[in-house]
């Protein structure tokens, strides 16, 4: 198998959705009425302070950055697997939120001794995140 040549095998268009929806799914998963008090509470925040996004541009842009590169390589490894359709992409991209996403977070944030609200609502995040991302891409297959 040939991983360079299974670079001609991905849907770039597919990409480019998973990129987006990532994007936003982070603008809404963090937004006040959802997450966001709780998330600002568990890093004791004020909400004045969770608004205020001066100096936030480098965050914005890896946050994007992080969107892309998730989509690739979830892409990829579907190419690669032969895996298609929603279930099984969504399937794809919630074990690899968990295995190696969650995994990290627990362990980092536990010996960072951050808040468990944190680590649930940050690993929550990842898994939804990875699900559509894979359930995009399992749609364009």
């Amino acid at each position: 198998m040939n991983w360079i040549s299974e670079l001609q095998n991905i849907n770039y268009i597919a990409v480019a959705i998973a990129t987006i929806t990532s994007y936003l799914l982070g603008f809404a998963w963090y937004h006040w009425a959802v997450f966001g008090e709780a998330w600002a509470s568990a890093l004791g925040l004020t909400k004045e302070e969770a608004d205020n996004t001066e100096g936030l541009g480098g965050a914005f842009i890896m946050s994007l950055i992080s969107g892309l590169a998730k989509a690739l390589f979830i892409a990829l490894f579907i190419a690669v697997t032969s895996i298609s359709g929603v279930l099984s992409g969504a399937f794809f991209g919630a074990v690899v939120a968990i295995v190696f996403t969650i995994t990290s977070l627990g362990y980092y944030n536990g010996f960072a001794r951050t808040s468990s609200k944190l680590t649930v609502i940050n690993s929550a995040h990842s898994i939804v995140e990875l699900t559509l991302i894979g359930a995009i891409i399992g749609a364009f297959t």
